[in-house]
């Protein structure tokens, strides 16, 4: 009988905290961090950064509460109303801005992967929350177009912004961990546009058999058969560079963490594929599987990844070796077992 308890209030506050609490500060870190390091430079923008920080953890702590407190949107992870959304913007334009600056400061000109997906990422999360703000929240569009409008930006919120963070993360770590190169920059190069262009089109599969117009789940269809595209790259590009040195994994904890991101990434895109099919999303979309693939790729892939850059980076920053070392293998288990046994239960 407590209001504020009710699933229809905690669910979306406990994904909204890990989306905007948790998820994209870590990636913006990673983000700053992976400039600087392959850009060459050092970062001079500590003070507006700590600000904007403060002002965006402002804002996810307001939105937190109020969505709680009832006043959540009732759009998928976009529940904050429009005060805390506020907050948010700003901050993350003032972050944006120094993580522009200092990728014009690099000293390297030469673009490696990893800056591609990271550009990207940056670029991409401006224009869908603010899209989606508008059409939402701020000046609503009517109808069924709503429902397209929040699919479109949850797809693209996973895809084209925690998404690319991820994978710049595996690009970098992985010939850094094994100490080899990287195979192939035209196979990563296809994978980034094929990426990008795809996956904009791709957040509709869960309207099929909604009444929209039939073009665009058809299209989303279309788009997220498209995505083995990009895929079936990245999956051949980390093997061919990994090949001849599969034993590292089982000695270093960061590139576990890494590679397991990396293989729910592959599950996780392959799955998505088939049940995008027409005949088998008609009967999946109101089922669970839907939450097994954002857990998936939301704690697998993307939640894997920003930890195995974490345990990596925080050392480094802090100039400080972790206390426990083997508790990070604790860790690393607990991961892997807590994402399977969710996917597998949902």
């Amino acid at each position: 009988d407590i209001s504020w308890l009710t699933l229809g209030r905690v669910r979306p506050a406990a994904v909204n905290a890990f989306l905007y609490g948790c998820a994209s500060p870590a990636a913006l870190g990673v983000m700053l961090w992976m400039l600087c390091r392959l850009g060459g430079n050092r970062f001079l923008y500590q003070v507006p950064v700590m600000i904007a920080t403060k002002v965006w953890n402002l804002g996810v702590a307001v939105g937190v509460v109020a969505i709680l407190a009832g006043a959540s949107t009732g759009f998928e992870w976009l529940e904050m109303p429009r005060y805390a959304a506020a907050f948010l913007f700003v901050g993350y334009v003032v972050i944006g801005l120094c993580a522009l600056r200092t990728f014009q400061m690099r000293r390297h000109c030469e673009l490696y992967p990893s800056q591609w997906f990271l550009l990207a990422g940056l670029f991409w999360f401006p224009w869908i929350y603010s899209a989606a703000q508008y059409l939402l929240v701020l000046d609503p569009v009517r109808g069924t177009l709503q429902a397209a409008v929040s699919a479109w930006f949850t797809g693209n919120f996973a895809g084209l912004w925690l998404g690319p963070v991820a994978l710049a993360g595996i690009y970098y770590f992985l010939p850094r961990l094994t100490g080899q190169a990287l195979y192939s920059l035209e196979l990563a190069s296809f994978a980034f546009w094929t990426l990008l262009f795809f996956t904009s089109f791709s957040g509709l599969t869960g309207l099929i058999g909604a009444p929209v117009p039939r073009w665009m789940p058809a299209a989303s269809t279309v788009a997220s058969v498209c995505l083995l595209l990009p895929l079936a790259c990245n999956a051949a590009n980390w093997h061919l560079t990994n090949r001849g040195n599969c034993a590292a994994w089982k000695k270093d904890v960061i590139l576990r963490f890494i590679s397991f991101g990396g293989a729910c990434y592959l599950v996780a895109g392959l799955a998505k594929a088939i049940l995008a099919c027409p005949v088998l999303a008609a009967k999946t979309n109101l089922t669970l599987i839907n939450v097994a693939l954002q857990t998936l790729t939301l704690h697998g892939f993307i939640g894997a990844v920003l930890f195995g850059c974490a345990y990596y980076m925080l050392p480094r920053v802090a100039q400080a070796n972790w206390a426990h070392e083997k508790l990070i293998n604790v860790h690393f288990l607990c991961t892997a077992v807590g994402v399977s046994m969710m996917v597998i239960g949902f």
